[in-house]
């Protein structure tokens, strides 16, 4: 899950920089965009991509995610709600058509493949772009769930950029993160 101040922090960025517009990719409960799409103006464009009834994991994420979306646009955002797979050419279609935007949440399969097409697909159409779980550190011993290559695909991409920052506040500094970077 998310680390409260991560979140806060990725918020802050979104003040600072001034974004009215907000794509995020795997929005799970809608906690994290709820959260982001406070930190921006009333009527900002909001657009949540996910998979429909949740994943194996989560199936109940569904519900709680329309809720999130409707109380979104009942507080005045500009909300959009896409489900399926983020890699899926009707889904980027769907997305583009909405875009570009000034900041993009990437937070979906966090295997190396999925990221690298999120980053390929909706990286370009966002001035500031955020992934989550960048500090994620998987124990020796641990051998369930699914896979977690954030941190070697976020070393890969950083370097590349002018300006990147980094929110790593879980009190373990094994988990979550969040990794900045501005492509302008």
């Amino acid at each position: 899950m998310q680390v409260a101040a991560e979140i806060d922090a990725l918020a802050e960025v979104f003040r600072k920089e001034g974004v009215k517009s907000f794509l995020e990719i795997g929005s799970k409960f809608g906690g994290s965009l709820e959260r982001l799409a406070s930190a921006m103006p009333v009527g900002s464009r909001v657009v949540s991509v996910d998979l429909p009834r949740g994943t194996r994991a989560w199936p109940q994420s569904e519900a709680e995610l329309k809720a999130t979306v409707s109380k979104l646009r009942l507080k005045g955002y500009d909300t959009h709600l896409i489900w399926g797979d983020s890699t899926a050419p009707d889904v980027i279609a769907q997305v583009r058509a909405l875009g570009p935007f000034d900041a993009v949440f990437i937070d979906a399969n966090h295997t190396t493949p999925y990221l690298w097409k999120d980053w390929e697909n909706y990286g370009s159409i966002g001035k500031i772009v955020a992934f989550h779980d960048i500090a994620w550190h998987r124990a020796p011993d641990w051998k369930e769930g699914v896979r977690i290559d954030v941190p070697e695909f976020w070393h890969v991409i950083k370097f590349a950029r002018k300006r990147v920052e980094e929110f790593r506040f879980c009190p373990t500094g094994k988990n979550n993160g969040i990794g900045v970077l501005w492509r302008s």
